[in-house]
């Protein structure tokens, strides 16, 4: 299944292929007992079910824990301009504890020197994506939206009210390595 993939939705001209079509990898070994922290901003313009249309600013922190044995952990935090915010932790089993509102679809994997997680929406999807150096001492993060079949992107806010995703932007990306289970602390 292909995803046209788009910073402003509707504009379209790269391919996102979903991590189910996606030769996955186990987490290289040199992020052993280290937490990736992914950061970035989301200025969205949507209309809800109900049919008034919003603008909203959405803060985004993804920690990716990676433990002694390769196992992956999930913690993603969101806020919006509104004051509205969710957390959704996860791990590699399915295994996820959410709280708030908002998905918990996440789905992780490594595809070479790149760390990819999935937040499937109800209609397309996000994906979060950081590629490491050669050492894996550092990292950049991309944001891309897909649309699946020309559909338009379609998820509940973290109101609980279901939105069409007119267009978003995405700003202020980064990405760092530590040490560690950020978890723990």
């Amino acid at each position: 299944m292909a995803l046209r993939s788009c910073l402003r939705c509707g504009v379209s001209a790269a391919t996102l292929v979903l991590l189910t079509n996606a030769a996955t990898a186990d987490a290289p070994k040199a992020l052993y007992n280290k937490t990736v922290r992914l950061s970035w901003g989301e200025f969205r313009v949507q209309k809800a079910d109900a049919g008034d249309t919003t603008r909203s600013n959405t803060s985004s922190v993804l920690l990716v824990y990676i433990s002694d044995n390769g196992r992956m952990f999930t913690r993603l935090t969101r806020q919006n301009n509104r004051n509205r915010s969710n957390n959704t932790d996860a791990d590699p089993d399915g295994g996820s504890q959410r709280s708030g509102q908002g998905s918990s679809n996440l789905a992780t994997s490594f595809e070479g020197q790149t760390l990819a997680v999935e937040n499937q929406m109800r209609s397309g999807a996000r994906r979060i994506q950081a590629t490491f150096n050669g050492g894996f001492s550092g990292c950049s993060l991309r944001v891309i939206f897909g649309k699946e079949n020309g559909q338009d992107l379609y998820h509940k806010g973290m109101d609980g009210r279901m939105y069409r995703i007119i267009s978003t932007d995405v700003s202020g990306t980064s990405c760092s390595i530590r040490a560690g289970n950020a978890f723990a602390s």
